[in-house]
């Protein structure tokens, strides 16, 4: 017992262990040390750290500003070599515009290397069939109408000077008094010289432009190659720039926006190829000159909503007007100059038109998209307005785009209506 007690009288009371409490990392910071109470150990001391506006603090400063600062000079390095984007910005385009094909030919088993090699084949194969069996037949028949101009011209100078004639008294009332087409050019001589001349040296601009960009023949293929091969890392890269909590709904967003540019695309040209075929068939069917070149340029002007078909009636009337005696639909006998078959011609190329619009636009482009028709009127007149032909093509898909990110951002725009504020159905008492 005795040595139990000496034992226990020798043994040391243990020194109370400091408590520290702990502190939020994102509002105190280790500034100072100061030495414990019961002992020489330093103990921290958390003191608070400096806060800014939005919460942020001096680190937060330091990679916002230094983030502003590497924007700024990609900035001005893009603006600096901004003539040699275009072919790089088309072929990134193009390949995220193809990803969804791609993905579909990987999801059949097909690695991606073999499927851009597929989709590179049936290009080279479309354009060595064009080049073979269209292209020579379209030039030869642009340069033969061109050649023809003032044949043209003189003829259809003679058509209105005795439309003028044998109508002079009611033109009269509309302002017109000139009995000659030349006089009626002249007299409105500023504006149709304005008009004809922007109208050339666009042209002459846009050919001389094109001739000057045949290296991008060989850029956007090689560049093309590598994005398509690279675009889900580089989609992955950008969509981790986003905030780790946005990135599941950043990448839906993402695909459903490129599934929509990519389906409004490829339906697009779908549909003016068929037009294009349907047209030169049609002017073909009635003996129309330049039958090839009008179809091909018939499907171009298809893809411009409202003018396009106003376009394609006036160059088929006018060429079929001009046209001399000649037989068409292999029993009907034109005369020269037969303001009844230039008519026949137009109505029927409207018919092709409205039929196209009313049946195969909507199974092939209007599906893709889910606009309704007002939003899909008020996208087109809106891009119309701002960008001009170019924003009439683009509108529709931006439209629909721009309602995904809406329905994501409000998912309540997508939700059935309420049944308070659903109108009332009509009961039996109420039908009687």
């Amino acid at each position: 017992m005795r040595s139990a007690e000496t034992t226990h009288d020798l043994e040391a009371p243990a020194a109370p262990s400091p408590s520290i409490s702990p502190v939020p990392s994102n509002a105190l910071v280790p500034e100072t040390y100061s030495a414990s109470q019961h002992g020489s150990v330093p103990i921290p001391v958390m003191l608070p750290r400096a806060m800014y506006l939005f919460g942020w603090s001096r680190r937060d400063i330091r990679r916002g500003f230094g983030l502003l600062v590497t924007a700024l000079i990609a900035v001005y390095f893009l603006v600096r070599v901004q003539g040699i984007l275009p072919p790089f910005i088309i072929a990134f385009f193009l390949a995220a515009l193809l990803d969804p094909t791609l993905r579909h030919m990987e999801a059949h088993g097909r690695s991606r290397v073999y499927a851009i090699g597929i989709i590179y084949l049936a290009a080279l194969c479309i354009v060595v069939a064009l080049a073979v069996f269209v292209v020579p037949s379209v030039v030869n028949q642009f340069s033969e109408l061109s050649g023809n101009l003032d044949s043209y011209y003189a003829n259809l100078s003679k058509s209105a000077n005795n439309f003028l004639t044998q109508h002079s008294r009611e033109l009269s009332r509309l302002g017109i008094k000139q009995h000659k087409l030349d006089d009626v050019i002249r007299a409105r001589s500023v504006a149709i010289q304005a008009s004809i001349t922007a109208a050339i040296v666009g042209a002459s601009g846009l050919v001389q432009e094109l001739l000057g960009k045949v290296i991008w023949l060989v850029i956007i293929p090689i560049s093309g190659f590598f994005f398509m091969r690279d675009f889900p890392a580089i989609r992955t890269r950008l969509i981790a720039l986003f905030p780790q909590q946005h990135h599941e709904m950043v990448d839906k967003m993402s695909r459903e926006i490129v599934d929509i540019f990519s389906a409004y695309l490829r339906g697009l040209a779908k549909i003016g190829t068929m037009y294009a075929a349907t047209a030169c068939f049609i002017f073909w069917l009635f003996g129309v000159r330049y039958a090839l070149f009008l179809g091909l340029l018939a499907g171009l002007f298809y893809l411009i909503p409202y003018v396009g078909q106003v376009l394609t009636s006036i160059c088929a009337g006018t060429v079929a007007y001009l046209m001399d005696q000649h037989t068409a639909m292999f029993v009907w006998q034109v005369p020269a100059h037969s303001i009844t078959y230039a008519l026949v011609v137009v109505v029927c190329i409207v018919i092709a038109n409205n039929a196209f619009d009313q049946i195969m636009y909507p199974r092939v482009v209007g599906a893709s998209v889910g606009l309704s028709p007002v939003v899909s009127i008020f996208a087109l007149m809106s891009g119309a307005t701002l960008f001009g032909v170019w924003g009439m093509l683009l509108a529709t898909p931006i439209a629909a785009s721009l309602q995904i990110i809406l329905t994501y951002f409000f998912p309540r725009l997508t939700q059935e209506l309420p049944v308070d504020l659903r109108d009332p159905q009509p009961t039996a008492e109420s039908r009687v």
